[in-house]
């Protein structure tokens, strides 16, 4: 009886390992690096220059007003000698207020940009998961997954550049219309 058991047993268990095989056989995975595409893309280039520029743009503003705060707390401080305690205090008020509303400006741009970048790379990941989906239907891929959530893959696996391709032919193509 054991034995009739142990034949069972292995026997099943070389007939899962054939029909592991068979399902392996016709299992065809891709892997996508989305910052692979955002970096080597062109609308991904473009993306983030603008990205750059529009940070660039608001922390000149920032600076600038981080250069009149500078100088209007030296000329306090040059003139408080000679100022009254009245004066004093008017400009010290003077100057925390200047100094809240840069605050709350320089918060206010924080906020702006890393609402831009997300939106931003919202509409990116939603279009490069549809070029991945048509890649995949078109190519008879069983599954495609982001490279973020993989520990190992084997380069032969990555489809990225073929992402990358018709992204920039998708672009290519809008920008003639």
């Amino acid at each position: 009886m054991r034995k009739r058991m142990m034949i069972g047993i292995l026997a099943s268990a070389i007939l899962a390992l054939f029909t592991m095989d068979a399902v392996a056989a016709d299992l065809k995975i891709g892997v996508v690096d989305f910052q692979k595409v955002v970096n080597d893309s062109e609308p991904g280039k473009k993306f983030e220059a603008n990205l750059k520029a529009e940070g660039q743009q608001m922390e000149a503003e920032i600076d600038q007003g981080k250069a009149e705060l500078k100088e209007l707390k030296e000329k306090l401080e040059r003139e408080s000698m000679v100022m009254s305690e009245k004066a004093k205090e008017e400009k010290q008020i003077e100057f925390n207020v200047k100094l809240s509303g840069l605050q709350k400006k320089q918060a206010q741009f924080r906020k702006d940009f890393v609402g831009k970048q997300r939106k931003g790379l919202a509409q990116f990941e939603r279009e490069v998961l549809e070029i991945a989906h048509e890649i995949g239907k078109k190519e008879k891929y069983t599954l495609i997954v982001s490279k973020s959530a993989l520990l190992y893959m084997d380069g032969a696996v990555d489809i990225t550049p073929k992402v990358v391709k018709a992204l920039n032919q998708r672009h290519k193509a809008q920008g003639n219309q």
